[in-house]
């Protein structure tokens, strides 16, 4: 999956548009379906225009999603399409657009197969509830409760496997301290974090702590260190080939630059 490692983008592209060939030569339904989502999220994050679904089915991605939502079974392909839309729109940072996915895919994700992307549902959904709550809207209560079972469940994977999971615990620690007010716990864990996730070679989560640590120094109109802070999420994303991603930061970092003036 994309979400797994920091290998380059491009030679995971290549790998699945690989196995997308296979599984049509195999007439291999299930298998395409499964693959497609992944392969569409890394063109994405690439910054490429190319539909996969298009490519590979001859429909959009809207239209296949719409399709696979109505499909009896196929519940795995139904989680793998939730949580490539989940991942690209926290990616992105765009935390608004990322709780309302994360709420139409509570249908998908009661019980059942437990595989890497419920895994990362619970990482990304302690992500975008903490977020969330900071708004302090009506479901606040609800998301503290999501996110703070988030770091419970990632704190046990992570006595199992420190080295693929330590890096998401800080993560979202250094959001429960943000939520809660404490600046100092806070920057120490978005700083564990990150460099957790160099040691570990995860390049595209480094990038992601870097990028919310980023948020973190905004809200205390700390711009300096937010622009530092995008700018080690830019080399990530670079190093990673997510050109997508870096645009996106370079805008961002013009536009705290130019308050700086």
């Amino acid at each position: 999956a994309v979400w797994e490692c920091g290998d380059k983008l491009t030679k995971t592209e290549e790998t699945m548009r690989i196995h997308a060939k296979r599984m049509i030569q195999y007439n291999h339904d299930n298998g395409l379906r499964n693959i497609l989502p992944h392969l569409q999220l890394a063109l994405k994050l690439m910054g490429s225009a190319e539909d996969a679904f298009m490519t590979f089915c001859g429909i959009s991605e809207d239209d296949f999603f719409q399709q696979e939502w109505h499909r009896k079974g196929g519940k795995t392909s139904k989680l793998i399409g939730h949580t490539t839309r989940l991942y690209l729109a926290i990616m992105r940072g765009d935390m608004a657009l990322a709780e309302r996915i994360y709420e139409m895919g509570k249908m998908y994700h009661k019980g059942g197969i437990l595989f890497i992307g419920s895994i990362m549902r619970a990482f990304l959904g302690g992500l975008v509830a903490f977020a969330t709550a900071r708004y302090h809207g009506d479901n606040e209560k609800e998301m503290i409760r999501v996110a703070e079972e988030s770091i419970s469940t990632i704190k046990i994977w992570a006595k199992h496997s420190y080295w693929n999971f330590a890096n998401k615990l800080f993560l979202l620690e250094a959001e429960y301290w943000f939520l809660n007010g404490n600046e100092k716990l806070a920057r120490r864990k978005f700083g564990d974090s990150i460099a957790a996730a160099a040691k570990h070679r995860f390049k595209n989560e480094e990038g992601l702590a870097a990028q919310r640590a980023a948020i973190f120094h905004l809200q205390y109109s700390r711009k300096q260190e937010a622009s530092s802070y995008l700018k080690h999420a830019k080399d990530c994303y670079e190093q990673w080939g997510a050109t997508g991603l870096v645009e996106q930061i370079d805008a961002a970092m013009s536009e705290i630059l130019e308050g700086l003036d």
